[in-house]
């Protein structure tokens, strides 16, 4: 996982209150603070969070550099750094921790979901064989059908409600032709670069958390720009910031083949370029969450 080198002053609050990091307290070394972040860290990851264990085998390696840094100059101007540095890898670990523990608590609950429905399929055969006359044949065939329309209907409302939660600031969910639209501002990305905040990452991992329940669901990411700068800067920076958005779905376990990453440049603006807020709103990064059972009629 690449290094963060910039984070917000509110994610900085969060990551030193959820991980002590706040004033050192009297008599704990900020060593020991920060080896305490990475064990209570590591204490709560699932055996297979093999992701979350690469995060937290760099925040060890930060631990070392700390030790020896602090052995040397307990005044160095670096410490605050690797404080913080320490504190984010803990909190990232942790969190890629709990999405690979709900992903696990998913894969069990297909698997006696399969288990159910192959006893189902089981007792649904004897009574086909027991049934006489192909009237009765077709009704349970269309009853069938009916169930199986609206459990698929009940999952898409579920999955709607859920993706509607994450409107905020900074995402906006709407819905139109294509499907369910989560537009995120250009604020959660650096300057005129492509690098991932903090922030975006925190809602990436929510979405992935609920493409991993709902399979049907395929994403197409693009990225958009204003007409601020040469077409062509703006289009690599669009297709840019759109690969890494997939590039993170795809480590946090979502099948490469369910999302597309296109950068759109500053060929579809959704409001007025010549004004500061219209521009604003044409940098976004857009992902479009299509049905694929639509697709098959």
């Amino acid at each position: 996982m690449k290094t963060i080198k910039i984070l917000t002053l509110g994610v900085l609050a969060s990551l030193a209150a959820s991980t002590s990091f706040g004033a050192e307290k009297a008599g704990v070394s900020p060593v020991d603070q920060c080896k305490l972040a990475l064990e209570n860290a590591k204490a709560s990851l699932p055996a297979n969070a093999y992701s979350a264990k690469l995060t937290l085998a760099e925040g060890y390696g930060t631990l070392t550099a700390l030790e020896t840094i602090y052995a040397d100059d307990d005044d160095s101007k670096v410490i605050p750094t690797l404080i913080e540095n320490c504190a984010k890898y803990a909190e990232i670990s942790k969190l890629q921790g709990e999405t690979q523990a709900i992903r696990n608590h998913i894969a069990e609950n297909w698997e006696k979901r399969a288990a159910t429905n192959r006893t189902i399929e089981a007792i649904q055969e004897q009574i086909g064989t027991a049934r006489s006359g192909k009237v009765s044949d077709l009704e349970a065939e269309k009853q069938e059908i009916k169930a199986q329309k609206e459990k698929l209907e009940a999952s898409k409302q579920e999955a709607m409600d859920k993706l509607n939660a994450l409107q905020s600031q900074m995402i906006q969910v709407t819905k139109d032709a294509r499907g369910i639209i989560l537009s995120m501002s250009d604020i959660l990305f650096e300057v005129g670069q492509a690098t991932l905040k903090t922030d975006l990452m925190t809602s990436l991992a929510k979405i992935a958390g609920i493409l991993s329940v709902y399979q049907q669901f395929d994403v197409s990411i693009e990225g958009n720009t204003d007409n601020t700068g040469s077409e062509e800067f703006n289009l690599k920076l669009s297709q840019q910031r759109a690969e890494n958005v997939m590039n993170f779905l795809v480590e946090q376990g979502i099948a490469e083949n369910r999302l597309t990453a296109k950068g759109l440049g500053m060929s579809m603006p959704i409001a007025d370029n010549s004004t500061k807020e219209g521009r604003q709103k044409n940098r976004r990064v857009d992902l479009v969450i299509t049905d694929r059972t639509q697709k098959v009629k």
